[in-house]
């Protein structure tokens, strides 16, 4: 009695099934399958036919990648589990779950980031699982792969800062890569780890690596979807101000914090301005906190801007100085909003 060998479509485990057996589970993940979906291993002859073909895939690419678009897009059409068509479209397109979406950012707010994650997975959740695809159907590469779009990712960022010729100072470019850094923190990664693919743990520890290799200075954080909307929603992403006193181990009614708070809801109230950019600080504050919490120092960024902004502010507020500490309180949300979420 011969089995069919092959491996499941949803974990990529090997499986041996007997040929007469038309439905079977998975032993692994316990997906329910029939016969038509397993995947076969092409045999070494196909191997070798599909490397000569990716070459040549490549080299269009290069030269005419609207050609080579619509070549491997027929070749998915006709066969999903290609690997060599997953492969070319995954290095075609990986890079656009960065640089097609630049101004993600802007909507990492209380109000805006779960409709932008639906709108940013609908569009970069098919490039991911042409990584996927391709890891089922050749194994022994897929890792290789990965390694790969990660390392081409990375590189591309630090090449776009370096090319950006507003960016002239070492600080500036460090702050545009870490904007970078930043988007893959908060949607790319946590994006991969939403769609629950075979490859989804390994893929993001892999961009992680990759990251880090390029820039070890730059640390690259994992997060996921829950955690930014649990933060958003139950307000574990605290305000600015409680992070700041927070990391030099205040309490939530200390000093500080009580004398902000007082006038925010006297001073800030009095008209409808003020109001204004105490919602603005609402909504964008909890995202703010969120991108410095992934930074690889914290404590130190929290410091600057307790020293900056916040004891300014907090002198202002006892010698009576109202609009001088309004005005640096406008100072500070304008400005972290610049920083990290634009």
């Amino acid at each position: 009695m011969a089995n069919i060998e092959g491996k499941c479509p949803k974990c990529g485990g090997s499986l041996s099934i007997p040929e007469e057996l038309e439905t079977f589970s998975c032993m692994y993940c316990g997906e329910k399958l029939d016969r038509t979906q397993l995947i076969i291993p092409e045999p070494e002859e196909k191997k070798h036919q599909a490397a000569s073909l990716e070459e040549k895939l490549e080299a269009m690419w290069q030269e005419d990648p609207e050609q080579a678009e619509q070549i491997i897009d027929q070749m998915l059409e006709l066969d999903k589990y290609n690997a060599l068509a997953n492969q070319i479209y995954a290095k075609m397109h990986f890079n656009d779950v960065l640089f097609d979406h630049l101004n993600a950012m802007e909507y990492f707010t209380r109000s805006g980031y779960v409709d932008h994650f639906d709108q940013y997975k609908l569009s970069c959740g098919p490039i991911i699982e042409t990584v996927d695809r391709y890891a089922l159907e050749a194994p022994d590469r897929g890792k290789e792969l990965m390694h790969q779009l990660a390392a081409r990712l990375a590189e591309a960022a630090g090449e776009a800062v370096a090319r950006d010729p507003k960016l002239r100072t070492k600080n500036a470019r460090e702050i545009k890569r870490d904007q970078y850094k930043t988007i893959l923190a908060v949607y790319t990664i946590p994006m991969i780890l939403e769609m629950k693919l075979g490859i989804s743990r390994e893929f993001t520890d892999i961009i992680i690596e990759e990251w880090m290799r390029c820039y070890p200075k730059s640390v690259l954080r994992k997060g996921t979807y829950q955690d930014m909307v649990v933060g958003f929603r139950k307000g574990k992403m605290c305000f600015i101000t409680t992070a700041v006193c927070g990391s030099f181990g205040k309490p939530d009614d200390c000093y500080e914090l009580t004398s902000f708070r007082r006038f925010r809801d006297t001073y800030m109230m009095e008209t409808e301005e003020r109001r204004r950019l105490v919602e603005e600080y609402y909504e964008t504050a909890p995202g703010i906190v969120a991108c410095i919490n992934l930074e690889a120092s914290p404590e130190n960024i929290y410091r600057s801007i307790w020293d900056r902004y916040l004891e300014p502010c907090l002198r202002d507020i006892e010698a009576g100085r109202k609009e001088s500490c309004g005005r640096r309180y406008e100072q500070m949300v304008r400005g972290l909003r610049a920083r990290y979420l634009s």
